[in-house]
């Protein structure tokens, strides 16, 4: 009987059992590159060519790889690369380290920015919206939000960062006002070294701000004239040599210093896209998830809590997390929130909290279901016909707002407290 094949899912742990016994002393450093293919190598610096062990240590690995690995490893021949320090100096800065002087770099076309998490806390004025699929109420609730905070004195920076279903200028600017230039603008202006000059002309106010103690400020993904918005888009997620999520950086950095907001929302695109990861891994933003109660939607969330978990980033982001219910029906209302309660809670118990054993004598990071400050615990946006999909935000209701959005909002001014250190 013929064995079975090697899959990608088993990649990983093939290589740690390969590479996990001691190395020679003078290896400091051995990374294991998995290239766009899925196929593995090993790279060292360059020097260690020349020693006769240390050759011999990396052949025998080489061919052990090839052997437990199949077609995604490399003939003993080539899976050894000796690099200069350049070289060796790119590989550590996407390395992470996975044992002891062992490194594992994964050559991404996209999703690279997963599998960080920058910082250990998140900005106390920087909160992303995001959700794993569209027609959620993220706009909506950015508009919602910006008005409301702006009733309570703080100045606002709101930014479209879905550029690929670009919503916030059409939803909150009238035609009018729009800004000339966008996001992506700034992007491929920045490319040529004219991202300075469009800064000011991306800024624009709803008209609604005018009798509101606090200013609002809307940054938009295209200006008043989208233009050759596809052959913008195109550009937008290039690598200069300053890697794109620190261009993200520059451009909001950029933007405070203009505006000075007291809080930024962040509206992110949806999916698992680079750009998500930005906004919710790199950019030490507290983030809002949106969700409904789907097997899809708990799927998804799922899978991406499962990849914190696994590689130990679980500690660095769960505190930065709050689960919204967006769209909570109108209908048997209280069944769908306890429903969505108890999925949320198992959810972050499987995958993010600490498993506490027993409960009462630990300081681990874990909640009980019913815990109503816990990340699981939903903030609530009651769906209601004055906000369903294709109204318009340029005027935004207070009535309506108070039916859809009042548990949301004063959950939203708690969260907010606590981040500031405020005491409740």
């Amino acid at each position: 009987m013929s064995e079975d094949p090697v899959r990608f899912d088993s990649i990983f742990a093939r290589v740690i059992d390969t590479l996990r016994s001691l190395k020679p002393r003078g290896i400091e450093r051995v990374y294991v590159v998995r290239d766009l293919y899925g196929k593995v190598r090993i790279a060292v610096a360059d020097p260690l060519e020349a020693n006769e062990q240390y050759r011999s240590w990396l052949e025998d690995k080489a061919k052990l790889l090839c052997e437990r690995l199949g077609p995604h490893g490399y003939p003993p021949e080539d899976a050894v690369l000796f690099l200069d320090d350049e070289l060796m100096g790119e590989l550590h800065r996407d390395a992470r380290k996975v044992l002891p002087g062992v490194y594992w770099i994964d050559r991404l076309l996209t999703g690279r920015d997963w599998w960080t998490v920058n910082g250990d806390d998140s900005d106390t004025n920087t909160y992303t919206l995001y959700s794993l699929k569209g027609g959620v109420g993220r706009s909506t609730s950015a508009a919602v939000l910006s008005w409301h905070l702006a009733r309570r004195g703080e100045d606002v920076l709101v930014v479209d960062l879905d550029l690929e279903s670009p919503g916030i200028s059409s939803a909150m600017l009238d035609e009018p006002i729009r800004p000339e230039f966008g996001v992506v603008d700034w992007f491929v202006e920045d490319l040529v070294g004219q991202g300075d000059g469009v800064i000011a002309d991306m800024i624009a106010m709803p008209s609604w701000h005018h009798d509101l103690p606090g200013d609002v400020r809307i940054v938009p993904a295209h200006g008043a004239q989208s233009g050759e918005y596809l052959a913008k888009l195109g550009r937008v997620y290039m690598d200069t040599d300053v890697r794109w999520t620190k261009r993200l950086e520059q451009l909001l950095s950029k933007l405070r210093e203009v505006v000075e907001p007291t809080i930024v929302l962040l509206e992110s695109r949806n999916g698992l896209h680079d750009i998500a990861a930005a906004t919710v891994t790199d950019l030490d933003a507290h983030v809002l998830l949106f969700a409904i109660d789907s097997e899809t939607t708990w799927e998804g969330y799922r899978i991406l809590f499962e990849h914190w978990r696994e590689q130990e980033l679980a500690r660095r982001i769960r505190q930065r997390l709050s689960i919204v219910s967006s769209l909570t029906p109108d209908i048997d209302t209280e069944a769908y929130i306890e429903r969505f309660r108890e999925r949320s809670w198992v959810l972050f118990q499987d995958h993010l909290y600490d498993k506490q054993d027993p409960p009462e004598e630990s300081d681990d990071f874990t909640y009980d279901l019913l815990d109503d400050h816990a990340p699981h615990d939903p903030f609530v946006v009651r769906w209601t016909r004055g906000l369903a999909a294709g109204a318009s935000l340029r005027a935004i209701e207070g009535t309506t707002v108070d039916q859809a959005y009042s548990g949301f909002l004063q959950r939203f001014d708690e969260l907010m407290r606590v981040n500031r250190g405020i005491e409740p």
